[in-house]
Order: structure tokens, then sequence, then C-alpha cells
């Protein structure tokens, strides 16, 4: 072999190799065929109001802003079909139940005289996902203490120009929030399952 030959299929056995390399530490997957951040799942961490502790929800979405309003954090997050705008804060003093919390922290009465009820997507004694989807909220509380629960409130708005598609994954987006929504310090104090919403 001539030495140009030679020299050209070390290069290129050099090359072939580092590509190897680089292919097999990124677990397999090409950076053309990996997933863009709007289909890969990030964690969003923000304060708990009215205490020390914070709390994570995972969403496929960018973040918009997170502004502090009064007593209150709003963690706003874009989706290609829906806003959806979080708060996280202790609710105290409820006697009453996970239910009634959920239903009086959304604003609409579990039994109104007047207008569509909100649906209850499920409750035990220790939890209470309720959903208005006229007003296009949301609210999710766990238990804290005897009478004291963690919420979750999740006010979205859908997008024009979405296909039905679009919007139902959307939809299963946004549930994810409430089936992944955590307090850092009590890990272990929320049911998953999934949310079923309709972007209007």
């Amino acid at each position: 072999m001539r030495p140009r030959t030679i020299s050209l299929m070390v290069t290129l056995g050099v090359f072939l190799g580092g590509f190897g390399l680089l292919w097999v530490a990124s677990g397999g997957k090409s950076h053309a065929g990996s997933a863009t951040p709007q289909g890969r799942d990030q964690l969003f961490v923000f304060p708990l109001n009215s205490t020390k502790s914070r709390v994570s929800v995972r969403s496929p979405w960018r973040r918009g802003h997170m502004t502090p309003q009064d007593d209150q954090v709003e963690l706003t997050l874009e989706g290609t079909c829906a806003t959806a705008h979080l708060y996280a804060y202790l609710s105290t003093g409820w006697d009453h139940g996970p239910l009634n919390a959920a239903a009086v922290i959304l604003g609409t009465p579990l039994h109104p005289k007047i207008g569509t009820p909100p649906t209850v997507i499920r409750h035990d004694a220790d939890s209470a996902l309720v959903l208005s989807r006229g007003s296009g909220r949301g609210v999710l509380v766990t238990r804290a203490a005897r009478r004291d629960y963690n919420a979750l409130l999740v006010d979205w708005h859908g997008k024009s120009g979405c296909s039905p598609s679009a919007r139902g994954r959307a939809a299963r987006e946004l549930g994810r929030l409430f089936d992944t929504f955590r307090v850092m310090d009590r890990p272990d104090i929320t049911r998953t399952g999934t949310a079923s919403l309709r972007i209007l």
C-alpha cells in the first residue's frame, strides 16, 4: 500500500472510531433523531407559597416566566396549543375534606344553582382533583396535615389554529401537570393517575 492510502485509512478509522464513541456516549441516539424540547419532559421547581418548601411539576412545555404576585408566585408554561399559569400554596383550615377545599379554591361550587358544575376527576380522604372546563381552571389538593392541603391551581388558555389531535395532545400535557405535582420535602403524598382535560 502507498503511504498516502495508509494515511487516509488511519484518518478514516480515527474519525469513525470517534463518531462511534460519541454515539455510544449519547445513549445510541443521534442528535438528529433526539426529542425536541417540546416533546421531552422538563422539571419545573417553584415555591410553595407561605412556606419554605418548594414544589415541582414535569412538562414538555417551555417556561414563559415566573412572577411573584403579592403572596403568590405564578409560573407560566407555554405549549404549542395552550398556555398554563400555575400557582402552588398551602391552604389551611379546611374542616370538610379535600373535595370541598378543592371546589372552594377553584371558585365553583360542586352543585351550583346556575351553570355547569365542575368535574371531579378523582378524590379520596387525602386528595382531590377538580376541573372547571368552562373557566379553564383546575385545582389539585393533597393533604399536608389534618386540616391543611397543598394546592396546585392551574389556569389555562387555548391557542387558535390547532388541530383536534394537537388539542388532545395539549390536554394530556395539561393533565401531566397535575399528575406530576410534588411537594419536594413530601414526595409520597400525591397519587398518580391521568387527568382528563379538554382544550377549548
